[in-house]
C-alpha cells in the first residue's frame, strides 16, 4: 500500500483491486449529482454567478480579512447555503471567527501537526462514496485511541483538517458527509479526557462553523459506557442534529441499508474487499495537500500591520493549490 500518481498527475493510495483513497477535486459531471446541485442547492448558472459575485463584494468589504477570491473557494462556503451569497457570509465569518477564539487549537494545522492521530489509526477515509454520493469519514474513538499518545485536542485538530480536505470536494460539497464513528472498547477513563466545554466548542464548529452538509452520523458498537459520554454532548446538540445521529450498536444491517453494503467493509457488515487504508500512508498522501491547509491557516482576521503581508500569501497559496483543485 502506497501513494501513487495517475496519468493526471493527482495523487491517491492504490488499494489494490482498483479500489483507492482519493481526494476528488474535479468538476462534477455526472448528470445524476448535477440535476442533484439544481434542486437541492438552487445550483444554476445564474445562481452561481450571482452568489460567486455578490460573496467577493461581501468579502472584499470586511475589514482587516484576507481569504482566496478564486471562484472554487468561495463555491465551497455558496454551495452548502444554496448559492445565498449572505448565508455563505455568515458561515464563513463563523468559521473564521471560531478560529479566532479557539487559537492554541485551530493554529498551525498541518498534516505533521496531527500525524499521530492518523498513524494510530483513529480517523480514515473510505475508499468509496455511499449510494448517495457521500464520503464517508471513519472515527475510532474506541480501543485504538491512547490519551496519553494522541489527546482531545489532537482529535479535534485532525477532524478538522480531514474535513477541510474535504470542503474542497465538489461531489462533497453537494452530497455531504456520513460520518462513522465506532467506539468498540470505549472506556470510563477514556471518557475522562471528555468536558462539558470540549464538548461545546466541537459541536459549536460541527453544527455552525464548518461550511460542510453533514448529513448522518452513525454510532457503532455503542455500549452503556458510550450514553455516559453522550451525556456530556447532548445538551449542545441542536433538534436538526439529532435527528441524523444514529445509534447501531452491532445492527449493521441499518448501516448497510441507509449507505450500502458496497461501500462498507466485512466487519460494518459490508462487502468491501479491500482492507481499510494504513495511516502513516493517508498521512503521506494528505501532506502532498499541506499547501492547501496552510492556505486555510493564514486567511481569516488581521491586524492593521499584518494585512497587506498576509493577503500577498494568501494571493500566492491560492494560485499554488489551484493547480491541483482546478487543474487545467
Amino acid at each position: 500500500m502506497s501513494v501513487v500518481y495517475g496519468d493526471d498527475k493527482i495523487p491517491y493510495i492504490d488499494l489494490g483491486s482498483d479500489y483507492k483513497i482519493r481526494l476528488e477535486y474535479e468538476d462534477i459531471v455526472d448528470e445524476k449529482y448535477l440535476t442533484k446541485a439544481k434542486e437541492e442547492l438552487r445550483e444554476t448558472p445564474e445562481n452561481k454567478a450571482q452568489g460567486i459575485k455578490e460573496l467577493r463584494e461581501l468579502v472584499q468589504n470586511e475589514k482587516n480579512f484576507v481569504h482566496p477570491m478564486e471562484d472554487s473557494f468561495l463555491e465551497t462556503y455558496l454551495r452548502p447555503c444554496k448559492y445565498y451569497a449572505a448565508s455563505a457570509h455568515q458561515k464563513m465569518q463563523k468559521f473564521f471567527k471560531f478560529k479566532e477564539k479557539h487559537k492554541k487549537i485551530c493554529e498551525n494545522i498541518t498534516v505533521d501537526s496531527i500525524r499521530n492521530v492518523l498513524e494510530d489509526d483513529l480517523l480514515k477515509y473510505l475508499p468509496l462514496r455511499d449510494k448517495e454520493g457521500r464520503r464517508i469519514l471513519y472515527i475510532h474513538s474506541g480501543k485504538n485511541w491512547n490519551p496519553q499518545r494522541a489527546s482531545t485536542h489532537d482529535l479535534f485538530r485532525a477532524m478538522q483538517l480531514s474535513l477541510q480536505a474535504a470542503m474542497a470536494e465538489p461531489m462533497t460539497q453537494v452530497n455531504g458527509v456520513c460520518a462513522i464513528v465506532d467506539v468498540e472498547g470505549l472506556s470510563i477513563g477514556q471518557i475522562m479526557h471528555f468536558t462539558p466545554s470540549y464538548a461545546a466548542m466541537i459541536l459549536e464548529w460541527t453544527q455552525e462553523c464548518i461550511p460542510i452538509r453533514l448529513k448522518q452520523i452513525y454510532i457503532v458498537n455503542n455500549s452503556y459506557i458510550f450514553n455516559m459520554l453522550f451525556a456530556i454532548f447532548k445538551p449542545f446538540i441542536s433538534a436538526k442534529l439529532r435527528k441524523r445521529i444514529h445509534f447501531i450498536n452491532k445492527k449493521y444491517d441499518v448501516l448497510t441499508d441507509q449507505l450500502g453494503k458496497f461501500c462498507l467493509s466485512e466487519h460494518l457488515g459490508g462487502d468491501l474487499p479491500v482492507d481499510y487504508v494504513d495511516g502513516k500512508v493517508l498521512a503521506d498522501l494528505l501532506k502532498l495537500f499541506d499547501t492547501q491547509f496552510e492556505l486555510i491557516g493564514i486567511s481569516g482576521y488581521v491586524s492593521d500591520e499584518e494585512y497587506e503581508e498576509r493577503k500577498q500569501k494568501v494571493e500566492e497559496g491560492a494560485k499554488e493549490v489551484l493547480n491541483y483543485i482546478s487543474p487545467k
